[in-house]
């Protein structure tokens, strides 16, 4: 997935998902709070992020680990399957149900913006998203070049 959206968040707190999306995902998708944003991943997308996290060489997912089992639950816990509905829209306010304020709090209410990033998608205010992507240009021959 590529691209950016600007989306507004409706009265019933939901928006449309960009219908370039919707030709790569089923009915069913994945929103996990994570840093700053939401995430959204198709459910298989969803375990292979998940599952991806704990592999690095010869280290997979421990669960005897403490930190890799709380890690686990918490990702998994945090996240709410939404389906899309019939009109493409997404139910933004169901971040609310296992945390009241969630998307509040992370300032999904007005403009949003949904942007692509390859194997999922994400959901930012607005102007977080534009304040991210000044910080990007101003700095993106230094992540190019290593300069």
């Amino acid at each position: 997935m590529t691209g950016t959206f600007p989306m507004n968040v409706d009265g019933k707190a939901r928006i449309t998902f960009p219908s370039p999306f919707r030709k790569e995902v089923e009915k069913r998708i994945k929103l996990v709070p994570f840093q700053g944003c939401v995430y959204g991943f198709t459910p298989e997308g969803f375990d292979s992020w998940v599952d991806g996290l704990f592999e690095n060489g010869d280290r997979h997912y421990n669960p005897r680990d403490h930190k890799d089992d709380r890690l686990r639950r918490g990702l998994n816990a945090s996240a709410v399957d939404v389906d899309i509905d019939s009109a493409g829209r997404i139910a933004l306010g169901k971040l609310d149900v296992a945390k009241p304020g969630r998307r509040e709090a992370l300032g999904l209410v007005g403009e949003v913006m949904v942007i692509g990033n390859g194997d999922h998608f994400e959901v930012w205010n607005a102007d977080k998203w534009r304040a991210e992507q000044e910080s990007f240009e101003d700095d993106l021959e230094a992540l190019m070049f290593g300069a």
